[in-house]
C-alpha cells in the first residue's frame, strides 16, 4: 500500500520536475545550460560571498 507524500517531499517533487521540464523546453529552443553541482560546504561559501557583496 503507496504511503502519502508529505509536503516537504511533494515540494522536491514538484521543484525537480520544474526544473526537468524547463530544462527540455530550454533545449527544444537551442539554449543550453551547465548544471551547477556544489557540495554543502561550496554552497556555504557561495551564499557568504553574495551576502557580502549584496548586504544581506
Amino acid at each position: 500500500m503507496p504511503t502519502k507524500l508529505t509536503e516537504k517531499q511533494k515540494a522536491t517533487l514538484w521543484q525537480q520536475r520544474r526544473n526537468a521540464n524547463f530544462l527540455a523546453s530550454s533545449k527544444l529552443e537551442g539554449l543550453s545550460f551547465a548544471e551547477v553541482t556544489l557540495d554543502a560546504e561550496q554552497a556555504k561559501q557561495r551564499l557568504e560571498a553574495l551576502w557580502r557583496q549584496y548586504g544581506g
